[in-house]
């Protein structure tokens, strides 16, 4: 569409809705709209909470690998290999798949 037909588009729009409504009411689209919607004003956010936290849990790390302490008995090292430790998903899968339907099942025939 040409400019020229978006300008004529919308000023048939603000009529045929002055026509239907009171001329001082004024809508969504001419608020002042200097604030983001979905955001909270003046607070934290769910996502701002998350990465104070995460960074904590870094900061955290980083200080006991740089010290050589350990946390509930748990070293730097340990840690680094719990995370890089390898999963099967798809057995664990497989596994969770079969305790479902066994429970079902065990539920189906001990309701008859």
């Amino acid at each position: 569409m040409r400019i020229e037909d978006v300008n004529a588009r919308k000023a048939y729009i603000q009529s045929v809705r002055q026509s239907f409504d009171n001329p001082n009411r004024t809508y969504e689209f001419e608020y002042d709209t200097n604030h983001t919607k979905g955001e909270a004003e003046d607070s934290f956010s769910f996502c701002k909470v998350r990465l104070l936290i995460a960074v904590f849990i870094f900061a955290a790390y980083v200080l006991c690998d740089q010290t050589n302490t350990s946390f509930y008995q748990y070293s730097t090292q340990e840690v680094a290999d719990k995370i890089a430790q390898n999963y099967d998903y798809t057995k664990i899968q497989e596994e969770v798949v079969q305790v479902f339907h066994q429970t079902m099942d065990t539920e189906y025939f001990s309701n008859q």
